[in-house]
């Protein structure tokens, strides 16, 4: 019984803690996304997302790719995030 407890303990663990990292790469990626729209709106540029992913990640380092329309045009930008926990360090670059 106490095998079963024990083996039960590890599974539930080992759940949230998968369960906590993808809420906290969601988390991460909105906040990013909405970091890039009002930088962009500061510069006096609307920014209109359609879609975007931070696909590649080493440790602390995100790259990934963002889809949309910045005044009505068609763009690209290649992004890069470092997570630093509470806040995070973003550069995005218009691809041509």
């Amino acid at each position: 019984m106490k095998k079963y407890f024990v083996s039960m303990v590890i599974a539930f663990s080992a759940l949230v803690l998968l369960n906590g990292c993808i809420v906290s790469e969601k988390k991460l990626t909105d906040r990013v996304q909405s970091a890039i729209i009002d930088e962009e709106r500061a510069n006096g540029k609307t920014l209109e997302v359609t879609e975007f992913s931070l696909d590649d990640k080493t440790g602390k380092n995100y790259q990934g790719v963002l889809k949309g329309k910045l005044d009505g045009k068609d763009v690209v930008f290649d992004v890069k995030v470092v997570d630093e926990g509470d806040d995070f360090d973003v550069d995005w670059e218009l691809r041509e």
